[in-house]
């Protein structure tokens, strides 16, 4: 399906709506969307890919401060990219914060599926992709947690193994 500026548009304010939502209810404080963000830094990235009607792929980047925060207010203990549990916790937060997405998204008769997160561990990483896709990078809350949207430009990425 391609997307036109009107479905993108809805899109957008469903995801925003979604993650703002979920990072509030992980991050112990009130996290609304601020603004386009220009920036990549990040210790964690966990990466979800959604395919279906629309097709794309989230990344939610955050900092050691965005972790000890999100550890303390989840599970009570604060860890940070270097603790052993650290990749079952961000997949758990990148399950939480994403999942709604696709509910959202049926609302505006969009039907999607979304991947297993994957989580990446190293400094300032960003997705380098075969063809270049539209993105944006979102920032939330007052401590910028930082959510980029990539978008597909043709029918061959995001496509499910053997389609």
């Amino acid at each position: 399906m391609t997307i036109n500026a009107e479905t993108f548009s809805q899109v957008l304010g469903k995801i925003k709506t979604s993650v703002a939502r979920k990072l509030t209810s992980v991050y112990g404080e009130e996290m609304n969307y601020e603004k386009i963000c220009k920036e990549f830094e990040n210790d964690l990235v966990g990466i979800v890919s959604f395919m279906g009607e629309v097709s794309f792929i989230m990344l939610i980047m955050l900092k050691d401060e965005h972790i000890k925060k999100i550890s303390k207010h989840f599970v009570g203990v604060e860890m940070d990219s270097h603790s052993d549990e650290i990749g079952d916790l961000i997949s758990e937060v990148a399950n939480i914060v994403f999942g709604d997405i696709e509910m959202d998204l049926k609302e505006i008769n969009l039907h999607i599926e979304r991947s297993l997160p994957t989580i990446l561990k190293g400094k300032d990483m960003q997705p380098v992709l075969r063809k270049k896709a539209p993105s944006i990078i979102l920032g939330f809350g007052k401590d910028n947690v930082l959510v980029e949207l990539i978008g597909t430009t043709d029918d061959t990425l995001h496509k499910k193994p053997g389609s």
